[in-house]
């Protein structure tokens, strides 16, 4: 059997599991903040707490505007609501989320119920940025509202992977919230992935075509909004739909750079396992690396995930690079970013909290010291080294990594955060 035939069998037979053992979804392992709270001062979810969030989305709509499903079909519309979820009162690990770090098993956490979706407003392809129908205008109103009353003045948007349902994905991005003491204000970039594997290549085509909404959507944030900035988080796939819609964003000539990344306020861009080739992210890095405030690319060189659609490919993914598929000029320029702090590279394989497999595809979802990193990256917007991490260079390529004492750094640093 040749290389490539055993490859295709090896990915088949991960696409077929994953297809058929599609996890619910758990509350995410608890940040070291959160763990280290007074339980006097602690605004976080217990069993049968409701959870609310913001989403926009371009899957085709189902059902009634208040009571809204969706499908897998692509909709260029982008349609904008409210979804309403509930941690589960049963169950072995319906208890305070305050006990999750002492379940080294993700399956013993609360899980999550999609309660309700209500649709409340669309915005056609056809509509222009400077006149919003009154439903849309009332929409980003209500984020204006939300943000008055929070402590974090910023929008913090997730944008999920592949072969991800419109439940896990509200359930994913909902929960960022409460491990920011609720401050925040979240909304779930939902677009059409079918929940099976074995349509990845259908899923990378609605990747592509929903690019150009999503660029959309985040110049209505920053148009009607006072958001002090944008932050991005992009899971997986997510990647190619943030990375393509900042690179369509940046090569608008029009405005000056200086008054183009005032216009955005892009904050934190966070890249987690991004399932993009690397060349393409390089490349597309060049339009807009000098716009948001932070750029950080989580890499993992035990992703299981990213390493079988690499080989697969025949090109590696951002997320588990092989930087020798660069050319001499995008390695030169890649260096060039890292050491001037343009992009931070995060290696997560040396996270060693628990006993979780280093293989996984969700790091920064199911690893405490990775949640806890990026939870001080977005509230106070700090850099690595003020966040406890350390400065490695290889080849002259500058990493983070997590040292042995990540626990003590991370507390010492939320400590300085928070007296700042």
């Amino acid at each position: 059997m040749s290389t490539r035939t055993m490859v295709a069998v090896a990915f088949t037979a991960l696409a077929v599991c994953l297809a058929g053992c599609q996890p619910m979804a758990y509350l995410m392992s608890t940040p070291l903040q959160i763990v280290r709270a007074e339980a006097s001062t602690l605004n976080a979810y217990g069993p049968d707490d409701q959870m609310t969030l913001l989403y926009a989305t371009t899957r085709q709509p189902l059902m009634t505007a208040s009571s809204r499903s969706y499908g897998e079909a692509f909709s260029a519309e982008l349609r904008l609501g409210v979804a309403t979820l509930r941690v589960e009162p049963e169950g072995p690990g319906a208890r305070d989320v305050r006990a999750l770090p002492s379940l080294s098993n993700v399956r013993d956490h609360p899980t999550l119920r999609l309660e309700k979706l209500e649709e409340r407003a669309v915005f056609e392809p056809s509509e222009r940025l400077d006149a919003l129908n009154d439903e849309t205008a009332k929409f980003f109103s209500d984020i204006d509202q939300a943000l008055s009353t929070s402590a974090d003045k910023d929008v913090f948007v997730y944008v999920h992977g592949a072969n991800n349902s419109v439940y896990r994905t509200a359930a994913q991005a909902a929960q960022y919230r409460p491990f920011t003491d609720r401050r925040s204000v979240v909304v779930a970039f939902a677009w059409p992935t079918v929940d099976n594997y074995l349509d990845y290549s259908r899923d990378l085509r609605n990747a592509q075509r929903s690019v150009p909404v999503f660029a959309r959507f985040i110049e209505l944030l920053a148009r009607y909004t006072r958001a002090q900035h944008i932050n991005i988080m992009a899971h997986s796939a997510g990647a190619r739909i943030v990375s393509g819609a900042l690179a369509s964003l940046g090569a608008d000539a029009r405005p000056d750079r200086v008054t183009l990344r005032q216009g955005l306020r892009l904050g934190e861009v966070y890249y987690a396992a991004a399932d993009i080739e690397i060349k393409t992210f390089v490349s597309e890095f060049k339009s807009y690396g000098d716009l948001p405030m932070r750029v950080t690319l989580q890499v993992n060189r035990g992703d299981y995930v990213l390493a079988f659609l690499g080989m697969s490919s025949g090109n590696s993914r951002a997320g588990r690079p092989n930087f020798d598929e660069l050319s001499e000029a995008e390695r030169t320029s890649l260096w060039d970013w890292t050491a001037a702090s343009r992009l931070d590279i995060v290696d997560v394989s040396s996270e060693r909290a628990g006993d979780l497999p280093g293989g996984a595809h969700a790091f920064w979802y199911e690893r405490r010291w990775v949640s806890s990193d990026v939870v001080l990256e977005f509230v106070y917007h700090a850099p690595p080294a003020q966040r406890g991490l350390n400065a490695t260079d290889k080849d002259g390529l500058k990493r983070w990594v997590f040292p042995s004492d990540y626990e003590q750094r991370s507390a010492a640093a939320t400590g300085r955060l928070l007296g700042q």
